[in-house]
């Protein structure tokens, strides 16, 4: 009965599912050695694109951060790339936004259901983004956003990607928690210097040393 919910749900609001044996499969998944047995995806854009980049950091991102970030998105959109990245506040909505404003095809990976949006208040910021990206998750429908559903995300995040770029972040965070991930499956991770002292810079500049 679950899955007849299930298979409902996706039907109405045009959600696929993808195991680890279809064709459409992403083919960087397969290369982790624990890749979700299947993903639910809303949107339109291919997953096995040429090149893609995972760009994470902060929630309590900063000017500087706004700026690099922009920039940085803006710089790579002549290497025909699609951004992930997974939805927060923050760096993770900037990139976002700013790949849908280049025409850049941007995905958002999530922690729990399609049946809602978290936070919420990116909810049009996701709606447009399933018109060229789209919301990946391999969590079925009444997932709620817990804590321990981001961590597995994150691998997903890093799992999908060419490389990882980590714009702002402290020293113990969700994004360095996906740069360990992304080192683990032998992904080449970036990190954006910031200003000894800076909380938010200590992740980056951790790395980097």
């Amino acid at each position: 009965e679950k899955c007849e919910k299930e298979m409902e749900f996706m039907e109405k609001y045009n959600i696929k599912c993808l195991f680890l044996n279809d064709k459409v499969y992403p083919q960087r998944l397969l290369n982790i050695p624990d890749s979700p047995i299947c993903l639910y995806i809303q949107g339109n854009e291919d997953l096995n694109k040429e090149r893609m980049v995972g760009i994470v950091g902060t929630r309590n991102s900063t000017d500087y951060g706004k700026e690099l970030t922009e920039k940085i998105i803006r710089e790579l959109k002549e290497y025909n790339i699609s951004v992930v990245s997974g939805l927060a506040y923050g760096i993770d909505a900037i990139s976002h936004r700013k790949s849908l404003a280049e025409n850049i095809p941007t995905f958002a990976v999530l922690g729990h259901g399609l049946d809602m949006i978290y936070p919420k208040e990116n909810y049009d910021l996701a709606i447009e983004m399933t018109k060229h990206g789209g919301l990946i998750t391999e969590f079925m429908t009444k997932t709620k956003p817990e804590r321990y559903n981001f961590p597995r995300r994150n691998r997903i995040i890093a799992g999908l990607c060419d490389c990882v770029i980590v714009i702002e972040a402290a020293k113990k965070s969700g994004s360095l928690v996906t740069a360990d991930l992304a080192n683990q499956y032998n992904k080449d991770v970036f990190a954006l210097p910031g200003r000894v002292g800076d909380q938010f810079s200590e992740g980056c500049n951790y790395l980097i040393s």
